[in-house]
């Protein structure tokens, strides 16, 4: 399936905007490699919410604001969104650099915010124990990380990109390499900031993540008052493609 798509604009910026589903408002962060293809996990979430899937400013194929400068900035920009779109008792799901933004959405402001799920989220670092250095992998070492299961990664390498994705891949690299690479993946004021977080929070983790390490899940549900933690077995980066069924377990019993 997918989803109908609209270009908003938003105090002068457009984004592409994906949206479907009914129910209270959820709206999906994606991670550093953008929005490659509409995945059954939205189904899942599209069954029970009112679904929105945007392509951050930079990303995909939303164009680049000339004040975007910080994943901060996209967090401005985010709360601005909920705002623009009378969105309230909003859930956020962020994945990787998608749970930083949300991370920093919510140290700024939870008014709008009913919930976080944070998906294997950077934005902070444990010393000597750094995320992975994606930007120097090339196709096959990237995706090879990012799966637990071997045979999937030989799945996804075998779907050979085209060209528009190939330069929307090429756009999005730049877009991190801008916003999110000194220093990599992490803001080192955002640590401190994490105890204002006062909603329930929920994060999830794949126990074989090699692009940042599970240790960093219970880093965070110390950092987070009151948060929920899952971990996911057998699952890398991206549990809610490798492990759906458990990921919405552990949703649906977050949800109740």
């Amino acid at each position: 399936m997918s989803a109908p798509e609209e270009i908003l604009d938003i105090n002068g910026n457009q984004v592409l905007l994906r949206r479907t589903g009914d129910g209270e408002p959820c709206l999906f962060l994606h991670g550093a490699g953008g929005m490659p293809a509409w995945l059954p996990f939205f189904d899942q979430l599209a069954a029970r919410f009112d679904l929105l899937v945007p392509d951050h400013p930079s990303y995909g194929r939303s164009p680049t604001p000339d004040w975007l400068d910080s994943i901060g900035d996209l967090s401005f920009f985010y709360l601005d969104f909920l705002e623009t779109l009378d969105l309230t008792d909003v859930h956020v799901i962020g994945q990787s650099l998608g749970g930083w933004i949300a991370l920093e959405m919510a140290v700024r402001n939870t008014s709008r915010i009913k919930s976080l799920t944070l998906m294997a989220p950077a934005g902070i670092r444990i010393k000597g124990k750094p995320a992975a250095n994606v930007m120097i992998m090339d196709r096959t070492q990237l995706i090879n990380a990012l799966y637990a299961d071997p045979k999937l990664a030989e799945q996804m390498l075998a779907m050979e990109p085209t060209a528009d994705q190939i330069a929307e891949i090429v756009n999005n690299n730049v877009a991190t390499a801008r916003l999110a690479w000194q220093p990599r993946l992490f803001n080192p004021n955002l640590r401190k900031w994490l105890h204002r977080i006062d909603v329930p929070t929920h994060i999830i983790w794949g126990d074989k993540d090699q692009i940042i390490g599970p240790d960093y899940a219970a880093e965070f549900a110390g950092l987070i008052d009151g948060s929920a933690l899952t971990m996911i077995e057998n699952a890398g980066h991206i549990p809610q493609v490798e492990q759906l069924d458990a990921v919405m377990k552990a949703m649906d019993e977050f949800y109740k």
